[in-house]
């Protein structure tokens, strides 16, 4: 296992007379994509400040390899400067070698509105410069967070194109963020928050290990048939505008077999994805659910 470039070890942050995350441990190797997630207010966003050096922690250690660049979703950023402004400033403040910005831009595709200001670029524009801005610094390690907001699906995808790409350089990615199914195509570990503390970490496949099995939807070449078929077999069957939907926990193997000999299966998806069922299960669970931790 790689070394970690990110280490957080019985990290407590609070503020206001109240712990916003505590005694929160994990570790994130060097050169992987890690996703932070977990419900609104559970402290992803408290914890990136802290590793930022933005919030100072109560009491713990964290250590990182290098200096983190972050990006907040809520980033200001000023309205009345050109874009290309922005991107030359934030070389000269992180002291990033000559050339970080012109590979910041072919990265993130915002050569074509260089010379527009900040102020008038649409939600998706700007959010590409955010994230050009944070690439500008050169860091090996990069923390997004909610860096998916505002972009069309083209440029989720360019995004997730890019982050393996850092990941291919050896740099290291944290990234919280609520696309879900995006993100488990590209996170090789996942850290799940629920009010301030860790629920689950490790690998994606050991945070998986024990997910009840996902519902699937099918289309066939006769889907009034495949559900007659399937409702005699005894299992929960239902039709749907997306197709044929089987209810969770149902093997896959044992719906094609059932099918086998009266309908083709033309698609086959899942009801939910890998990292909205780590999710549901370490993110938004009772506490009495989540006594179980994955560690690495």
């Amino acid at each position: 296992m790689a070394a970690p470039a990110v280490e957080f070890a019985e990290v407590t942050v609070r503020r206001a007379g109240r712990d916003l995350v505590r005694d929160i441990s994990f570790a994130v190797p060097t050169g992987s994509v890690h996703a932070v997630l977990g419900h609104n207010g559970a402290g992803k966003t408290t914890l990136m400040r802290a590793l930022a050096g933005q919030v100072p922690a109560r009491r713990g250690v964290i250590r990182s390899v290098g200096t983190p660049t972050v990006l907040f979703v809520s980033s200001a950023m000023p309205v009345e400067l050109r874009v290309s402004q922005i991107l030359e400033y934030r070389r000269r403040q992180e002291r990033a070698p000559a050339g970080a910005v012109d590979r910041a831009v072919d990265r993130c595709g915002v050569g074509s509105f260089l010379e527009r200001r900040f102020g008038h670029l649409s939600t998706g524009m700007a959010q590409r410069v955010a994230i050009a801005a944070a690439l500008v610094a050169d860091s090996p390690i990069i923390v997004l967070d909610e860096p998916t907001t505002g972009l069309d699906p083209h440029g989720v995808e360019a995004l997730m194109h890019l982050l393996t790409d850092l990941r291919g350089e050896g740099r290291t990615v944290l990234i919280c963020s609520h696309d879900l199914a995006r993100l488990e195509l590209v996170c090789d570990g996942v850290t799940c928050l629920r009010d301030g503390r860790v629920t689950v970490d490790g690998p994606v496949p050991r945070a998986a290990a024990g997910l009840d099995l996902p519902g699937h939807v099918l289309r066939t070449s006769d889907d009034h048939l495949a559900v007659e078929v399937l409702a005699q077999a005894g299992l929960p069957v239902a039709r749907t505008a997306r197709g044929v939907h089987v209810r969770a926990g149902e093997p896959l193997s044992g719906i094609v077999a059932a099918l086998r000999g009266h309908v083709q299966i033309e698609e086959s998806t899942v009801d939910a994805s890998l990292f909205e069922r780590i999710y549901r299960r370490y993110a938004t669970a009772s506490r009495a659910a989540t006594g179980r931790r994955v560690r690495r």
